[in-house]
């Protein structure tokens, strides 16, 4: 009988052990750069003078997160890719030194590549062998499906190409991942996808303004990854927290898919992420955490913000030269025949010739009237869950359209005549154009014009349902919005949603 309870002490023990709930920690995006290689450069400076990337910071800050992970203990340690500045070889050996302490100390750790991870002469296999252990790998890529914890299936997504930062998954891989993913979920595993670019948008339009921040044919892959059973999907690569859901509303599937981005502890605010998974793994508790400090840096916050505050402004020539190219392509196929079309062909060349027609023109140009509210903006969309300070989000709108409105004046200025006939037109329409971007990030709302999948979900702190039926479903944190439609007035385009109706500003019309 003595020999028998202890038979089933132990069962239960073992049991409770098995089941128990596990502790992940999620870094993204640490884009380590050793100081050997900093201090053997003597133009360092001159060539990283731009950077948002806090690169002399980076190898301090690996070490940092290895500290936090070997006094905390996780049960895994999940890197969505970026690991390095560019693929030096001496910046992955600085990793997976760093991995390889963890996993000596038994925490199981997994990688995969992102867009500055691998150069030609990169052994991946060997690096970060601890990766594959007991996983099934893809023959045509670095993808594999690993199960580190029982009743949890890893999905690492590899979808370099090595073509200017975009995020492919071939076809031969997409077979392979959707087969694991059938496999896993035939087993009642719960699965968690891993993959350095983003699938969901984190702000409507993210795509268009930084086209190589999202997979390639991205919605398709969502649609793809919710039929087989993938509710949960962790990514980097924007350097920005947010945590995006997107739903299928229309009552055929009731499906569901969670994004969660991290943001790079290299930018700021220094973040990393906490997922507690439960013992019955249908539950996943997500916590965003920061270095706080270092041993030369007593205030990580103060001195991150102040960076970004300095060097964001070097973002605004890319994204004016974008906005630029669009309104070309606009003019081209839409506005100039339009105004040819009515018999104002005189006038469409006269407005075409006040408009600045090269990038240096063009960049001085926003520069000068969109790049603080750009910097204001990019800095508080950073800081993550927007919608929690609305008289500070709708400062900053009002800040972007001001600027845009004070930039159609300057470009107008030098023809009275097409200012007085067309300003009254392109003001509203270059406002427009910015307004869907804007309104979603301090709004924190994507897909908010949406009639079925507008969505405001807790970018640092939320409980997700993510197994069993209808996952995502009654959890707070997770809400859909009022659905919003826009509508036009006296010239003006208006936001209807609910019973209230607001300008593209974001003010409230009583």
């Amino acid at each position: 009988m003595k020999k028998l309870s202890f038979i089933f002490a132990l069962s239960a023990l073992l049991f409770v052990k098995g089941n128990a709930q596990d502790r992940i920690m999620l870094i993204a995006d640490p884009h380590v750069l050793p100081q050997t290689i900093i201090t053997a450069d003597p133009n360092f400076s001159t060539k990283n003078e731009n950077e948002i990337k806090m690169f002399r910071l980076s190898e301090s800050i690996w070490h940092a997160l290895m500290d936090t992970a070997m006094a905390y203990r996780p049960s895994l340690v999940l890197i969505p890719g970026d690991l390095s500045r560019n693929g030096e070889p001496a910046a992955l050996d600085t990793v997976a030194a760093g991995l390889a302490r963890l996993e000596n100390a038994g925490i199981r750790t997994l990688v995969i590549p992102g867009n500055h991870d691998l150069p030609d002469n990169v052994d991946w296999d060997s690096l970060f062998a601890g990766t594959y252990v007991n996983a099934v790998r893809d023959d045509a890529s670095y993808s594999y499906a690993v199960s580190p914890l029982e009743g949890v299936t890893v999905i690492g997504i590899d979808a370099t190409d090595g073509s200017a930062g975009t995020g492919v998954v071939r076809p031969a891989t997409k077979d392979f991942i959707l087969a694991q993913i059938d496999s896993a979920t035939a087993k009642g595993n719960t699965i968690i996808a891993m993959c350095h670019w983003q699938i969901l948008e984190n702000f409507d339009k993210q795509g268009e303004l930084e086209p190589a921040c999202r997979l390639q044919d991205a919605d398709a892959f969502r649609d793809t990854l919710m039929a087989h059973g993938v509710h949960v999907v962790l990514t980097g690569h924007f350097h920005v927290n947010g945590i995006s859901t997107f739903r299928d509303t229309t009552g055929l599937t009731n499906d569901s898919i969670v994004e969660i981005s991290t943001g790079s502890p290299i930018t700021f605010p220094c973040s990393y992420r906490w997922l507690n998974i439960s013992a019955d793994r249908t539950t996943l508790e997500v916590k965003t955490d920061y270095i706080t400090s270092l041993d030369t840096i007593a205030d990580m916050y103060a001195f991150s913000r102040q960076w970004v505050e300095e060097h964001a402004v070097n973002l605004v020539p890319t994204l004016a030269v974008r906005a630029w190219n669009k309104v070309d392509a606009k003019w081209d196929t839409s506005i100039a025949p339009l105004l040819t079309q009515l018999g104002l062909g005189t006038w469409a060349a006269s407005l075409k010739a006040t408009l600045p027609s090269t990038n240096e023109e063009r960049i001085d140009l926003t520069q000068r009237h969109m790049g603080a509210p750009i910097v204001n903006l990019y800095v508080f969309h950073s800081e993550a869950n927007e919608n929690e300070r609305p008289e500070l989000g709708e400062q900053l709108a009002n800040a972007v359209y001001t600027g845009m409105k004070n930039l159609v004046d300057e470009m107008l200025s030098s023809n009275m005549m097409i200012k007085t006939v067309f300003g009254p037109i392109i003001s509203p329409m270059a406002v427009a154009m910015a307004e869907e971007p804007v309104q979603s990030i301090v709004e924190d709302i994507t897909q908010r014009v949406s009639a079925m999948h507008s969505d405001q979900t807790n970018d640092l702190h939320l409980t997700l349902k993510v197994n069993g039926e209808n996952p995502h479903e009654d959890i707070d944190e997770i809400r859909a919005t009022n659905k919003a439609v826009k509508t036009l007035h006296d010239g003006q385009i208006l936001i209807l949603r609910g019973d209230k109706t607001y300008t593209v500003q974001g003010t409230e019309i009583k």
